[in-house]
């Protein structure tokens, strides 16, 4: 038994999401590429003097039984129970809450991958998918990481080519967080399909970087941007402000997170000094294809 274990958990951009109809089960069918980035929380797993699981965060308020560590943690132990020890599970929050980054969701996968091995569970990738689905759409990619085509509610998984090196903005507007469900109750109806992502697969799958960002330089690659939403002002007049300098924002997920690729270093944290100008959080990290599973 492993004394303590460290792991990240990596945040996640969409570089293309694309909302279909609504599932009998009250999800949206959506289709959508996901790149993991250097973004990353850090999760601690410990030994514990008490039979439990005991956990903690570094963010006042995070530190609950509804928190999705906590979750992903009783999931394991109550779907294969027997001798377990019991442990302590410090989670260290970087990654920004509710902000289209999936640091939840990652928060959740990282426990599952590393209590397996913590515990000495055995379970291979597709035991440790069916758990992760349980626990939220995004889970089951965040276990895997990389470069990952989602389909369904985001459970249906096909691997692809790993990204070329991109740095990362992420710009984040003050003060604001989005409810993902809310996004989803608010997006425009009559654009449901769309946009269609063949030309993104195509850039990916070739590799190609000019066409990657060619497609980051269109103006509608998320449905989930036509939301309705308290932030929806603030992202309007963000990417408004990046359009006059030839720059076009982009939104990660239910957002209200945007993020920038560039080939450079000087351009992304000239791009993350203009946020901080106009009032936003700014984060400079890159893409990271650095999976678990791969």
């Amino acid at each position: 038994m492993k004394k303590q274990m460290i792991l990240r958990a990596p945040a996640k951009i969409n570089l293309g999401l694309t909302v279909h109809g609504r599932r009998l089960d009250g999800f949206h069918e959506i289709e959508t590429v996901m790149q993991q980035i250097s973004l990353s929380d850090i999760i601690m797993i410990q030994p514990s003097a008490q039979d439990r699981i005991v956990f903690g965060c570094t963010k006042i308020g995070l530190s609950t039984e509804d928190n999705l560590v906590y979750k992903a943690a009783n999931l394991l132990k109550n779907n294969y129970p027997g001798s377990r020890p019991g442990v302590n599970i410090t989670l260290y929050k970087n990654i920004p809450v509710a902000a289209g980054l999936a640091g939840g969701s990652s928060d959740a996968a990282t426990v599952l991958f590393g209590l397996n091995n913590y515990w000495q569970l055995g379970l291979g990738i597709h035991e440790l998918l069916k758990l992760a689905a349980e626990l939220g759409s995004d889970v089951p990619f965040c276990l895997q990481g990389g470069t990952v085509l989602a389909r369904g509610r985001g459970e249906i998984l096909e691997k692809l080519p790993a990204m070329p090196f991109f740095w990362v903005t992420l710009i984040l507007p003050a003060a604001t967080r989005v409810s993902t469900a809310e996004a989803y109750a608010s997006f425009n109806r009559s654009l449901i399909g769309t946009p269609r992502l063949d030309a993104l697969l195509m850039a990916v799958r070739s590799r190609n970087r000019l066409k990657i960002l060619e497609w980051t330089g269109r103006e509608f690659i998320n449905t989930l941007e036509t939301a309705d939403l308290d932030a929806s002002d603030q992202i309007k007049y963000l990417k408004k402000c990046y359009r006059t300098f030839g720059l076009n924002l982009c939104l990660s997920g239910s957002g209200p997170t945007l993020f920038l690729l560039s080939e450079n270093l000087k351009t992304a944290a000239w791009a993350a000094g203009l946020a901080n100008q106009l009032g936003a959080e700014a984060y400079l990290c890159w893409t990271d294809n650095n999976c678990r599973w791969c």
